[in-house]
């Protein structure tokens, strides 16, 4: 007879589990798939990425060109660069070229300028970052081990055990050796139990870390032809008439058989002001026309011809904004991994729960860059602490 060789079975169901499926979560997750772990990641929404967010243009809605998200990374961003390099991702330079508009206020007339030159232009992928989301998605189940992934299944409470921990949510029951929570931390203080309770200052740093850009609310509009461009406008401008503050050309070069995009992409000024609250309680309707009043103040009466129209505010959407998050801080936040990087010896957590996403990153917080340092982070300190706990 031959002998068996019996394995016992494991007393959780996954090696590690991942709360949240953007670009940190995905991170994390394919590698420790790629060095053979079980994973497992849980996404509150029903789709990946988290805040990024790459969308068709109404009423054109099968060319998925337009980042309502997060766009830009740049050269100095080494890990998101590395990423992009190793999945093969094209990469272009955001457009920059000719005069740009400012206009001071309601009323003013709009003046043009030449904008100073900068040595490191801003980058952007082929196809939106929505092509970032799908290589880290196939990425993930090329692994030698599959990530296994729930959509819809927001994690509502983790409950650490002497040789486990529990995530119980909206559909959600699952044991893990460890877990990675990689969503904003306001809305971890927010939405999710800890059981024992974090520390008290452990709750008060995430619950005090801005959500970098939660407060931010993008316009797009499209047209058949870059139009500025031919007026030799860069398609920048900056406006205090509102209720666009930044504006930007938005154009997407061609892709896979998907055609050439042509757009303005503008942000919404902040909720401090009453004119901003204002714009944003009105009909969608009633925003697209300002928004392209404005943009024909700026660019001229072509904007009018707006082939599509897209926005997306951020401050509404509960899956990444917390508490006080629809108010913009004054400058960048000076994000910090001190408390946030994993395990501590002090608590009772002790290894079990560590922490990723682009707000507890001290290189490239609140950017993209963020986001894939702190996976990589998290990722690597489990693979250095070995599978067996």
């Amino acid at each position: 007879m031959t002998d068996l060789r019996i394995v016992p079975p494991k007393p959780f169901d996954t090696d590690v589990a991942v709360v949240g499926g953007g670009l940190a979560g995905l991170t994390a997750a394919c590698r420790l798939a790629e060095s053979g772990q079980g994973v497992t990641l849980f996404e509150a929404r029903s789709r990946l990425g988290g805040r990024m967010l790459t969308t068709g243009v109404p009423p054109v809605a099968d060319r998925p060109w337009i980042d309502l998200g997060p766009a830009w990374f740049w050269p100095h961003h080494q890990h998101i660069r590395a990423l992009v390099a190793q999945l093969a991702l094209p990469v272009f330079e955001q457009h920059r070229d000719g005069l740009a508009r400012y206009e001071a206020g309601a009323g003013s007339p709009p003046e043009s300028f030449d904008p100073p030159g900068s040595a490191d232009p801003s980058l952007r992928l082929v196809g939106g970052m929505a092509a970032l989301t799908r290589a880290l998605y196939a990425a993930s189940q090329a692994a030698p081990t599959p990530v296994t992934i729930h959509l819809d299944a927001a994690v509502r409470a983790i409950t650490v055990h002497n040789d486990h921990v529990v995530l119980n949510g909206d559909g959600v029951h699952c044991t893990a050796a460890r877990v990675i929570v990689a969503a904003p931390p306001r809305v971890v203080a927010r939405d999710i139990t800890f059981v024992p309770p974090l520390s008290h200052t452990l709750q008060a740093t995430l619950a005090d870390t801005v959500t970098w850009m939660g407060h931010a609310m993008k316009c797009v509009a499209t047209y058949d032809a870059p139009f500025w461009r031919d007026a030799g406008r860069s398609g920048y401008a900056v406006s205090w008439g509102g209720p666009l503050q930044e504006i930007h050309d938005a154009c997407m070069p061609p892709h896979e058989g998907t055609p050439a995009g042509y757009a303005l992409m503008g942000f919404v000024a902040p909720r401090t002001s009453a004119a901003a609250r204002a714009f944003r309680e009105q009909s969608a309707e009633a925003r697209r026309t300002a928004v392209l009043a404005q943009l024909a103040r700026l660019f001229g009466n072509e904007a009018l011809t707006a082939t599509g129209y897209a926005e997306y505010d951020w401050t509404r959407d509960s899956f990444t904004c917390g508490p006080h998050d629809d108010v913009p801080p004054a400058a960048h936040p000076e994000y910090d991994d001190a408390l946030l990087h994993g395990a501590r010896t002090d608590d009772p957590w002790n290894g079990r729960l560590l922490w990723a996403g682009s707000e507890t990153s001290a290189v490239g917080g609140g950017y993209l860059e963020g986001a894939v340092a702190s996976g990589w982070r998290a990722a690597a300190a489990i693979r250095a602490s070995g599978s067996a706990f």
